[in-house]
């Protein structure tokens, strides 16, 4: 899952390109970046197994200097996410997207890194 959004982030808003990092940015990075972090995966389960089938949360959190760059690739992004239900995403389009539910949008400033953020927080299902 995580290699499609990617992909279908970067085909979306070419700017992220190599500008989109798991759990944590390195140390220097510059400009709008986005770094996401899996919060949760819900596998379903019948009385036959698992169907290959569930819902994973994530967390995307755009990092800018700039408030109105957060905001402005905030939107970009939330777009793309509210695009997503009823297709097929990936550089394969191997993941079918059955529905997706925004939980929570909220800003912060992060005074150690000297950079807004901005959260979206998500839910896939696929």
């Amino acid at each position: 899952m995580e290699t499609a959004l990617r992909y279908e982030l970067v085909q979306a808003i070419p700017e992220l390109n190599n500008q989109i990092f798991p759990t944590n940015a390195p140390e220097g990075a510059k400009g709008t970046y986005l770094v996401y972090a899996r919060l949760t995966t819900d596998e379903t389960k019948t009385l036959e197994g698992y169907t290959g089938n569930g819902a994973i949360s994530y967390m995307f959190s755009i990092m800018a200097k700039k408030y109105s760059d957060v905001v402005d690739m905030r939107n970009k992004v939330k777009e793309l996410l509210l695009s997503l239900p009823k297709t097929w995403i990936g550089k394969d389009s191997s993941i079918f997207v059955e529905d997706l539910s925004i939980n929570n949008i909220t800003e912060q400033y992060e005074h150690e890194l000297g950079v807004n953020r901005g959260i979206i927080d998500f839910t896939i299902y696929y």
